[in-house]
């Protein structure tokens, strides 16, 4: 599989063991992405290191011959929580396992549990917006903990893969219904020790308000994590971009973009920076990521890896 416009984000933090006796085993972040997130590193793999790093290999395979379900998110590492909403972007590849750059219908999802439903026929349409790859972004929530079957049709081909989902307390980052959690973010008048607090250019404009404050001004806040000059992939920047566009017309919202790395220019390989803030409490092995919240500092929702313009609107609205 042509793996050139993934990365991974090798760390050298170490992910926490879980207390959860089915857990993933202890990882550092560098393990994480050599793993590739059991996906071929897909889009997940958009955390922290050069594309010639990523060197996992996709495990769902698809019951028919011309397409496969990718997960765009970690599968290494405990991170879709039980109980609470959970979103999972899949990528489509074709008979080759290249994802595909356009999705032209929607595609059917049943997820199982044991063999009893969860969810069955839930029709979910393809996103690409202002993103360079299309994807479909199934929302579900799993009943209790467990490994689960997800079954998919897209153009007449069954496809297939598991996730495990886990304890909400194992899980790094807030999730929905959550209060996110006040950490320090770089602003230009005090930036934490980052550098550059902000690696689009030119700068991007949500680096005025520290995240402790923006959660007091009963406003919604939106905080992106990304790094667009480091994660070496074309989705980080259009992200942005697509937030800079839908804040504009917005005086209801806070706008917050934190940088992944603190040091990324005194190191000469990624594996060796240290990270900012937010992604170094959130134990975040993955980028770009898309907290929202109401105006009561609570998460309503969260977008891991990869989000198109549409969808963005629909979830800060």
């Amino acid at each position: 599989m042509n793996l050139d416009y993934l990365c991974a984000m090798p760390k050298r933090l170490t992910v926490p063991e879980s207390s959860h006796s089915g857990s993933a085993p202890s990882l550092t972040r560098r393990g994480v992405l050599r793993a590739g997130f059991a996906t071929g590193g897909v889009l997940a793999v958009t955390t922290l290191t050069s594309c010639s790093e990523s060197d996992g290999t996709s495990t769902p395979v698809g019951t028919g011959t011309q397409h496969a379900l990718l997960a765009a998110f970690p599968q290494s590492v405990p991170h879709l929580g039980a109980g609470i909403p959970n979103r999972l972007p899949y990528l489509i590849s074709d008979a080759e396992g290249v994802p595909l750059s356009e999705l032209t219908d929607p595609v059917i999802f049943n997820v199982t549990l044991n063999g009893e439903t969860v969810e069955e026929g839930v029709e979910v349409q393809p996103r690409n917006e202002g993103v360079p790859r299309a994807y479909v972004p199934l929302n579900v929530t799993f009943p209790e903990t467990g490994i689960y079957d997800i079954t998919a049709i897209y153009q007449g081909s069954g496809m297939d893969s598991q996730v495990q989902a886990y304890s909400p307390d194992e899980i790094g980052p807030p999730g929905v219904g959550e209060p996110l959690t006040a950490v320090g973010t770089p602003t230009a008048d005090n930036p934490l020790d980052v550098d550059p607090i902000c690696t689009r250019v030119p700068p991007c404009p949500f680096h005025s308000v520290a995240l402790p404050d923006a959660l007091t001004m009963g406003k919604k806040v939106a905080l992106l994590v990304a790094t667009p000059a480091y994660c070496q992939t074309a989705v980080c920047g259009p992200i942005l971009d697509n937030l800079i566009d839908i804040a504009s017309e917005r005086d209801d919202l806070i706008p917050i973009h934190t940088e992944v790395y603190e040091n990324p220019k005194e190191v000469r390989n990624l594996a060796d920076a240290n990270l900012a803030p937010v992604p170094a409490t959130y134990k975040m092995v993955y980028e770009p990521a898309l907290f929202v919240t109401d105006p009561q500092g609570t998460v309503t929702a969260r977008a891991d890896t990869i989000v198109d313009r549409s969808e963005m609107e629909e979830l800060l609205s």
